[in-house]
């Protein structure tokens, strides 16, 4: 508890509260997280309504599931592996649905951060490598965008991806390398 506040300041209480039903722990634990929450989920997939749904079923499942966190880990660690697994398990069902991955490049939104209002040349190139990600196999594209977009570590990574630290750093040099030769394939170097 923090000084007169008379609310928990920490995740693990937050998480533990939660799971004894108290809606303002979860209330206040949502609005904590969601905008990291959605953000990675809408670099995944590429799509703000997308994401918008799946991190509502990520919010719903740490609802559900808050009695299965053990406090072993971090919560953000715990958190993240339900986003790694929604975004994955949205995936999967895309593949399944035969739904294409262009939703990047023709409907979904630019983060506000990566927005360039004037220099046409400039958001082109993005959405290139927006969509050359999005192409991605699903393991390398979320291991590098929790990497260099959530500037997690590779422990970090190895924990939510369910491996090792060394299987992250092999997967994120293939991704590198699978994200090299797509944008050489288009024309952009460097």
């Amino acid at each position: 508890m923090t000084p007169n506040s008379g609310r928990p300041n920490h995740d693990g209480e937050l998480v533990r509260l939660i799971a004894a039903g108290n809606e303002r722990a979860f209330e206040e634990l949502v609005e904590k997280h969601q905008h990291s929450v959605l953000n990675t989920i809408h670099r995944y997939v590429g799509d703000r309504g997308v994401a918008d749904d799946i991190a509502q079923d990520v919010f719903i499942i740490v609802w559900r599931k808050a009695h299965t966190f053990k406090g072993t880990s971090r919560f953000s660690t715990w958190l993240y592996r339900v986003v790694a697994n929604q975004c994955l398990q949205f995936q999967r069902k895309k593949k399944r649905n035969v739904v294409s991955l262009d939703g990047i490049a023709s409907g979904g939104q630019l983060p506000e951060a990566l927005q360039v209002s004037d220099d046409h040349a400039r958001a082109a190139r993005i959405a290139l490598v927006k969509r050359a990600v999005a192409e991605l196999p699903e393991r390398q594209r979320l291991a590098l965008i929790l990497s260099h977009i959530e500037d997690m570590t590779y422990k970090e990574i190895a924990e939510i991806m369910g491996g090792t630290a060394s299987a992250v750093d092999s997967l994120i040099i293939r991704a590198k390398e699978n994200l090299r030769a797509k944008l050489r394939a288009r024309g952009i170097t460097g």
